[in-house]
């Protein structure tokens, strides 16, 4: 069993033009037909990277022996014109949970309302944690004043919330750092959430005086991404979780399609393997990760 702990299922909605009630129908499906064949004795094939072609994640694509449901999924809203949506998306599914923040890709258009709303979402008894908020110098350079502005703001509300933490952190991993060393983050759970930067990057997070998880998506099965695979190594086994990002950065062999939840097998194979260890060990480990970070 395993959680998909970051996934935006409203924008899966937007880009996929499938339902929420239809995706977690196909692949609760494709898991039980697995089950099924499990039962029968039948090994379930292991996702093989290289080999398969890659296909639509719509609702007309050729079926996928390797998708899997969810245990659960940590939906996160962070568009301000997004957050009711999220609350509208997590009181509906028992199964999904939900984290409340402001990207920093939002900063020129987030208010102070915005702010006092998500400080309000926290309390909801669905909601795990305070995110994504963070930093972006990738396409942000530009605000980075803002930026830090925004998410100092967040991480008071969020510690004061006493929710786990999740981080957007992309090329700028000084101020980042600046800034977590400086807050009061003991005995604080926080993800990183997609890392996508260097082993030394990762060391350093996993120094600071906190609990902290490293969240890894599909990018770790890109070949261009050989750095998330060596930052992938140094990350203690119980500091891992998976996650999707969905609708973003399908793993291979779907690179390049609309991403869900179901695609996480592929990722944890590729952890598996880097970290050479049964991929059966791999999903027990941050299953329980997943309870030590969340509470879920």
């Amino acid at each position: 069993m395993f959680v998909d702990t970051h996934c935006h299922l409203d924008a899966y909605e937007e880009y996929s033009a499938e339902t929420l009630d239809c995706l977690f129908a196909r692949l609760q499906s494709a898991t039980d037909a697995a089950r099924e064949g499990d039962m029968q004795g039948e090994a379930f094939p292991i996702p093989d990277l290289k080999s398969q072609k890659s296909w639509s994640s719509s609702k007309s694509e050729e079926p996928d022996p390797n998708l899997r449901m969810p245990e659960a999924f940590v939906h996160v809203a962070c568009d301000p014109k997004d957050l009711d949506r999220g609350v509208e998306i997590i009181e509906k599914y028992s199964f999904v949970y939900g984290a409340f923040g402001i990207h920093p890709e939002y900063v020129d258009v987030a208010t102070p309302a915005d702010v006092g709303r998500v400080a309000e979402l926290l309390k909801h008894p669905k909601c795990v944690a305070c995110g994504e908020i963070g930093l972006d110098y990738h396409y942000g350079a530009d605000k980075k004043t803002q930026q830090r502005k925004l998410f100092e703001r967040q991480l008071d509300i969020g510690i004061e919330s006493g929710k786990p933490l999740v981080f957007h952190l992309r090329e700028a991993d000084d101020d980042a750092l600046a800034m977590l060393r400086s807050a009061n983050l003991e005995n604080r759970n926080i993800h990183v959430h997609c890392f996508t930067g260097s082993p030394e990057f990762v060391e350093e997070l996993l120094a600071l005086n906190a609990n902290v998880f490293i969240g890894f998506t599909g990018i770790v099965t890109f070949k261009s991404a050989q750095n998330v695979r060596d930052a992938a190594m140094l990350v203690p086994y119980n500091q891992i979780l998976l996650e999707t990002d969905a609708p973003y950065m399908a793993p291979v062999p779907h690179r390049g399609k609309t991403c869900h939840s179901g695609f996480i097998p592929y990722t944890a194979q590729m952890l598996a393997d880097v970290k050479k260890i049964p991929v059966e060990e791999l999903y027990r480990q941050c299953r329980e990760n997943t309870r030590n970070c969340y509470g879920i």
